[in-house]
């Protein structure tokens, strides 16, 4: 089941305009590039589990730039997303990927009923 949420929530990030997202990670540092990662499912009853998912937005290195990427192009990723995943919270961050150094991202997080 993850596999087809991970291509589902992929394909709508990819509806935005700039982003190219992947339902797994991929090494890249072009800003836009986008990562669906699942965080945790909690099972809270014995009926079904929730899942948490974070998407990986790569953003500019310049920071200035990253601010303005963030603001620009969160609230249509949120629109493309909301019937898959309830937005929980969106968090600046920023990500040492291996053999690249320290770049700039934005972490989306939420969660939906699996």
């Amino acid at each position: 089941m993850s596999a087809e949420v991970r291509q589902e929530i992929a394909t709508a990030l990819s509806s935005v305009d700039g982003i190219t997202a992947h339902p797994y990670f991929v090494q890249a540092t072009e800003p836009g590039t986008a990562l669906v990662r699942l965080d945790r499912v909690e099972y809270p009853n014995p009926f079904g589990g929730v899942a948490h998912w974070n998407i990986v937005v790569l953003l500019p290195q310049d920071l200035e730039a990253a601010e303005k990427y963030v603001e620009d192009k969160v609230p249509a990723i949120r629109v493309a997303i909301e019937s898959l995943i309830f937005v929980t919270q969106v968090r600046p961050q920023r990500l040492d990927l291996p053999g690249v150094g320290v770049v700039p991202c934005v972490f989306i997080t939420g969660h939906r009923e699996e």
